[in-house]
């Protein structure tokens, strides 16, 4: 039987397609990723905002246009939150939530819906089908934040931290040239199970390939951390979320730190990683937020220098806090939007342009037109002429800033 897996949302929830894939081929099935002919699909789905929601179910129309008479299979976030509205829609037969996805493999025939009860522990589902260019390895699950516009605690449940041993086996397995440790949220790892960062750093000293971070809180930037960072073969490149810069707004959000604390775990990064790219996402329009917020906003982005950042604008989500508050016009959100990528791309090119002369080590990931494309460990986008295989890191001087990246030559 033919499988077409596809996925919407996060890097979470692309490793947990890859896991699906993996067991779909182990049970003798074909499995592809993305959305193709196939006998059956099995949607992956995401509500982060309503649009991803939208997007979700509209896959369900896509692959059907694809295969009239195919089976669809919905799990994920989107039927974790609402499985009705899956349920009635032509040429699905089974609907699940997050819980236990994996298992879908074992439910490829059944018909009906099953919204299980989120775990208290990290399960164990076997390894995701990684590519030997970047390999995504999950360390974590689920959140205990709360913030008050994001309804994602709910649909992924508290946190729940993966063994050290489990990880470090995964990453042996999967041999790729780079991985990314990912979850819902890596800033609670160990939280759960007595484990930590700086204890699964320390157990990644003696593995070759190079080590980027998902994304992080600027909570657990510490002295430990960093120092646990230098040991392994550690891409400087730290995402801290931000999502505001002003204090006030912080607060209504429920984030749990200050401009300030942020500003110094950035202070303390640069310290160590001096050439560290410091990347960021920021929600404008966020329920009452005024003129004079926003630009506190604006010139804290410009104060930290970031090398990219990730601009959203505020989208309620029913079942959150903010829900029920007043919220931002939408003409006020598009400008504010607006306004912050064209800083974005400002602070793209003069992060760029700090290492004109500079050799850097690029993840060579695929050739277009004569010239390949990849990753500095910095995580700046490089592009350069020459030789090179998939997978192969090479080092390449920089020559001077180009499109979202930088332009270069191999050395």
């Amino acid at each position: 039987m033919k499988v077409a897996v596809f996925t919407l949302g996060c890097k979470t929830n692309l490793y947990e397609s890859g896991q699906i894939i993996s067991a779909l081929k182990a049970a003798g099935h074909q499995a592809v990723s993305g959305l193709e002919y196939a006998d059956v699909f099995v949607l992956n789905t995401c509500a982060v905002t309503g649009e991803a929601e939208r997007k979700s179910r509209q896959a369900v129309e896509r692959a059907r246009k694809l295969n009239p008479d195919c089976r669809v299979l919905v799990v994920g976030c989107a039927a974790q939150k609402n499985a009705e509205q899956f349920a009635t829609l032509k040429n699905v037969t089974f609907v699940k939530g997050v819980a236990n996805k994996t298992a879908i493999v074992d439910e490829i025939l059944r018909v009906g819906s099953e919204v299980e009860q989120l775990p208290s522990e990290f399960l164990e589902s076997g390894f995701s089908e990684q590519e030997r260019t970047r390999a995504f390895v999950k360390i974590q699950d689920g959140c205990n934040n709360f913030c008050s516009y994001c309804i994602v605690p709910y649909l992924r449940g508290r946190s729940r931290s993966r063994h050290i041993c489990d990880v470090v086996n995964e990453i042996k397995q999967a041999a790729s040239s780079e991985t990314v440790l990912i979850g819902i949220d890596i800033s609670q790892f160990g939280s759960d199970n007595g484990e930590s960062l700086p204890q699964l750093f320390d157990a990644l000293q003696c593995i070759p390939t190079r080590i980027r971070l998902g994304s992080l809180e600027a909570r657990v930037v510490t002295e430990e951390l960093l120092e646990s960072l230098t040991h392994i073969n550690f891409c400087p490149h730290f995402h801290l979320s931000l999502q505001s810069g002003c204090d006030a707004v912080l607060k209504r959000m429920n984030r749990k730190y200050t401009t300030a604390e942020y500003y110094n775990a950035v202070c303390a990064i640069r310290k160590v990683f001096p050439n560290a790219a410091i990347t960021t996402d920021v929600i404008v329009g966020f329920c009452g937020e005024t003129e004079e917020e926003f630009e506190i906003t604006r010139a804290f982005i410009k104060k930290i220098g970031f090398s990219d950042i990730h601009v959203f604008p505020y989208s309620p989500r029913e079942g959150t806090v903010a829900y029920k508050w007043e919220d931002t016009d939408g003409t006020t959100k598009i400008r504010r939007a607006e306004i912050l990528n064209e800083q974005k791309y400002l602070l793209k090119k003069q992060f760029a342009e700090k290492f004109t002369g500079k050799i850097v080590q690029v993840l060579a990931e695929r050739k277009r037109n004569g010239i390949w494309e990849g990753y500095s460990a910095e995580y700046l986008r490089v592009y350069f002429p020459g030789d090179a295989n998939a997978g192969e890191i090479v080092n390449v001087k920089i020559i001077q800033p180009f499109g979202d990246g930088a332009k270069g030559e191999r050395v």
